[in-house]
């Protein structure tokens, strides 16, 4: 498989587990929600795949174009918040090919620092392709704002991330070259060395798991910015104290190698995991940012990973 293949498959494989895994609040196979099944996700995935790994495309036009053809094929907005996330990666690794990102020495210090450069580099004509994408998907909660309305502004996409930081978990990447998202726990190398090595085999029930701790640990340190969006600041602080709450027994990520006992990861018990999904769909509260990192997160550890993406 050449790179461009290999880029393309972990942004397949980052999808699919995204609706094969349980995660309280969100679409999976197993719990449709808020108008979509996951079938809807993986018709997105599979449409705009080939455009974020485009070659002859800049970042703006690859957000643009992908989410143009995400929203044609579930007929709704299902995954602008991952393509916003994934492109930029994408992007960096693409220009830096195969030979550049094996010699690497520190990926992730690499990548943070190509990020931040590469976004802040970002010219008007792709900073407007990309607000052009965020209206046409509308995402919920999307709202005006006097000073920075992606409907009529004309500033850089840097300078929109940097007023949005605050209130938005995605534009705070961008703002700090995915800082944020490059130091969690379950990318650093010791993790990801013991999780690797201890799981041997790498199938699907492993990758499951994967997804579902890095879901629980956004879930649970991070107000959603979705939520936030569509209902408020208050509303986003309850779902990350009531997962916290429900969830206490089971998860602590002060030390997340302490959730890797003998190869596997431990997780919270399903009839937990279903009691509150259904606590959070039947108020209309769908932690959709908190799924976005999680593909964003699994895209980077299956590239540092070739094992956990074979």
């Amino acid at each position: 498989m050449d790179y461009l293949g290999l880029l393309k498959r972990n942004f397949l494989i980052a999808c699919q587990l995204d609706v094969q895994t349980q995660k309280p609040g969100n679409v999976s196979f197993n719990s449709s929600g808020f108008g979509m099944t996951g079938q809807d996700f993986i018709n997105s995935s599979n449409a705009c795949a080939p455009l974020v790994v485009q070659t002859g495309l800049e970042i703006g036009e690859k957000i643009y174009l992908a989410t143009k053809e995400s929203v044609r094929a579930a007929g709704c907005n299902t995954n602008l918040g991952i393509i916003l996330l994934c492109v930029p990666v994408l992007h960096v690794l693409q220009k830096l090919g195969e030979e550049g990102f094996n010699k690497l020495d520190d990926p992730l210090a690499y990548l943070q620092a190509e990020l931040m450069k590469t976004i802040h580099a970002i010219d008007l004509k792709q900073s407007k392709l990309i607000y052009d994408a965020i209206v046409y998907a509308n995402p919920g909660g999307l709202g005006e704002d006097r000073e920075m309305d992606v409907r009529s502004t004309d500033k850089k996409i840097i300078d929109a991330m940097r007023q949005a930081k605050d209130k938005d978990f995605i534009a705070k990447q961008y703002f700090s070259g995915f800082f944020e998202i490059l130091k969690q726990p379950v990318l650093q190398e010791n993790f990801r060395r013991q999780w690797i090595n201890g799981e041997k085999s790498i199938n699907p029930c492993a990758r499951q798991s994967l997804a579902s701790l890095i879901y629980f640990y956004w879930l649970t340190n991070i107000r959603d910015s979705h939520i936030q969006r569509k209902f408020g600041l208050r509303a986003a602080e309850f779902v990350k104290k009531k997962a916290i709450k429900v969830f206490q027994d089971q998860i602590n990520f002060e030390n997340v190698l302490n959730k890797v006992n003998n190869g596997k990861i431990r997780l919270p018990n399903r009839p937990r995991i279903r009691q509150f999904d259904e606590f959070l769909k039947v108020r209309g509260l769908n932690p959709g940012t908190s799924a976005d990192i999680t593909v964003c997160s699994l895209l980077i550890f299956g590239l540092l990973e070739p094992d956990y993406s074979a």
